[in-house]
């Protein structure tokens, strides 16, 4: 399972788990937690991604 981090800031504020694991559905998801999270803090927020066994 692929998991996306929203960092701020250099810490880690949100750990997103994609409802579909489409690649088209994940990067829907993800670009709107990331401009959520941008308005919500002011700034730019990093997107790091990792896998789950």
């Amino acid at each position: 399972m692929i998991v996306f981090d929203m960092i701020v800031h250099g810490e880690v504020k949100e750990t997103i788990r994609p409802i579909s694991q489409r690649l088209h559905a994940m990067l829907a998801q993800v670009t709107e937690e990331a401009r959520r999270l941008s308005a919500l803090y002011g700034t730019p927020v990093q997107v790091h991604r990792r896998i789950i066994y």
